[in-house]
């Protein structure tokens, strides 16, 4: 499960950003880190896209972002992220009206799903940091296992004030820079609401059962991301010593490959329209096999890593 933990910080799913805001990075000390970015480029074509993998929470010390970063911006035409966290983020009745999906019909309870041990352990977790709330006990289970994965998030004094996200929205909204959705927040629950059932309750079982050790594994993945090491990233983030269990494969379908396959689609369209795109979205669609730049290299691009 140790790739489950870690794509949690990785895969932009809206309903635990709660997003920063550009001044209080921009009032952080100066920053060493050196995330990945890399270039595709085309023969015969003169446009770029760059592709900037983001993280959803962080800590100051990882701002200014560095110069090789925000050049490539400023060069782009557009800035390409899955949804316009910004603008939903001041939509509570959107937000409301889309949570309200999470809730379990017909008056059931999440202990109709787990076992008393599961819940009490889930309770415990989320009491812990002051976050848990008796409504949640009418919410489904996938909603449970999101819960407790921003838990080992908190607890590893990781914010979502300092995710990638909201900085680049941020900074676009504040340049006039044309912001492309590559996705919606609706779209993004619909992805976690259409898992089975059975997939619901392993997972929330899982994050449970491995949250301490998924505390290490976010360690360890934050330090890599400020690192930018391409190659230790997808051991860590994708190899496993393991085959995937079915539940495990349903969630790699549906929370990543489909979606790299569509947002690669939708950069490829702006591009081939000849627009200079910076692209910002979890950095687990970018790497891997089947990721964005895997595909762009099929389809016969050149990606470089920009240092």
């Amino acid at each position: 499960m140790k790739k489950l933990k870690c794509l949690i910080l990785l895969l932009c799913i809206s309903i635990i950003l709660i997003g920063c805001t550009k001044k209080e990075a921009e009032r952080a000390p100066e920053s060493t880190s050196t995330p990945l970015l890399l270039e595709v480029t085309k023969e015969g074509m003169d446009n770029k896209l760059y592709l900037f993998g983001s993280i959803h929470a962080g800590e100051k010390t990882m701002y200014p972002l560095p110069n090789y970063i925000i050049n490539a911006y400023k060069e782009s035409d557009i800035l390409a992220v899955e949804f316009d966290l910004v603008e939903y983020s001041s939509d509570i009745a959107n937000q409301m009206e889309l949570l309200s999906k999470f809730i379990i019909p017909d008056g059931k309870k999440i202990t109709d799903y787990v076992d008393e041990k599961t819940y009490h352990s889930g309770v415990s977790i989320l009491e812990n940091l002051g976050i848990y709330s008796p409504m949640y006990d009418s919410y489904s289970p996938i909603m449970w296992q999101t819960l407790i994965e921003t838990a080992a998030i908190e607890e590893v004094n990781l914010s979502s004030a300092y995710g990638i996200d909201t900085y680049m929205l941020e900074l676009a909204k504040e340049d006039g820079k044309k912001i492309l959705e590559l996705e919606s927040a609706e779209y993004q629950y619909n992805v976690l609401l259409g898992f089975d059932e059975e997939t619901q309750i392993y997972l929330l079982k899982q994050s449970i059962e491995e949250h301490e050790n998924s505390k290490e594994n976010l360690k360890e993945l934050y330090e890599l991301y400020k690192k930018g090491d391409k190659e230790e990233l997808e051991k860590l983030v994708f190899q496993s010593e393991e085959e995937p269990n079915q539940y495990e494969i349903e969630y790699n379908e549906k929370l990543i490959t489909i979606r790299n396959n569509n947002m690669t689609d939708l950069l490829e369209k702006n591009f081939q329209e000849g627009k200079n795109v910076f692209c910002t979205v979890g950095l687990a669609h970018i790497i891997g096999k089947g990721g964005i730049i895997d595909q762009f290299e099929q389809r016969g691009y050149t990606v470089r890593v920009v240092k």
